[in-house]
């Protein structure tokens, strides 16, 4: 009937539509058909009768293939719907664990740090109180300090007002940079 190499000729004929590197896989495994058989002393004929006729295999390595490129993308597209499942049900658990556990003490760290600003604006405002009150003090009565001290102490609280200012600077930094890290793992967490 047929021989070998007619056999995969007229195959490779009908499966000319395939990559390549699919089509080189499919030939050698049909070549390895032949060698078995013949070493089992059968003859081309009795081999390719076995096997059915090429185009019978053509047509159903392609229905194979293509059922097969159809459950890749079904199986793609229940994967990605799977994964945005997961994602979501993530972010609902981190929305709430965050809101739970995280946003009291975000709040209170905040509201220190407001807390560290407004404690130097109004040391700074006081010092500079003193200092320009100084000339003033006379006209009150009471206890008054001199004007030497008053202008000294002055000067020392709006200093420690701006050195308690740079301190709010410096946390508010910091707490931003926590901040982010800790934003991002929340993101690495959802991503996965």
């Amino acid at each position: 009937m047929m021989t070998r190499n007619e056999y995969l000729s007229k195959l490779k004929s009908y499966l000319s539509s395939l990559r390549e590197g699919e089509l080189r896989e499919i030939l050698l495994d049909y070549e390895e058909h032949f060698n078995i058989g013949r070493d089992k002393g059968k003859t081309d004929d009795e081999i390719s009768s076995e096997l059915g006729s090429p185009r019978e295999v053509a047509d159903s390595i392609l229905s194979t293939l293509k059922t097969d490129g159809n459950n890749k993308s079904a199986t793609s597209q229940e994967r990605t719907s799977n994964d945005s499942t997961r994602r979501f049900l993530v972010f609902l658990l981190l929305l709430g664990l965050n809101i739970v556990f995280v946003l009291g003490p975000v709040v209170a760290i905040m509201g220190m740090i407001v807390g560290i600003f407004g404690a130097g604006i109004g040391f700074v405002v006081g010092g500079i109180g003193l200092v320009f009150g100084a000339p003033f003090a006379s006209f009150v009565s009471g206890f008054v300090p001199g004007i030497l001290t008053s202008i000294s102490f002055g000067i020392g609280l709006s200093a420690l007002g701006a050195l308690v200012f740079i301190l709010g600077i410096v946390v508010s930094k910091l707490f931003y940079r926590i901040m982010s890290m800790y934003i991002e793992w929340n993101r690495r967490i959802i991503n996965g």
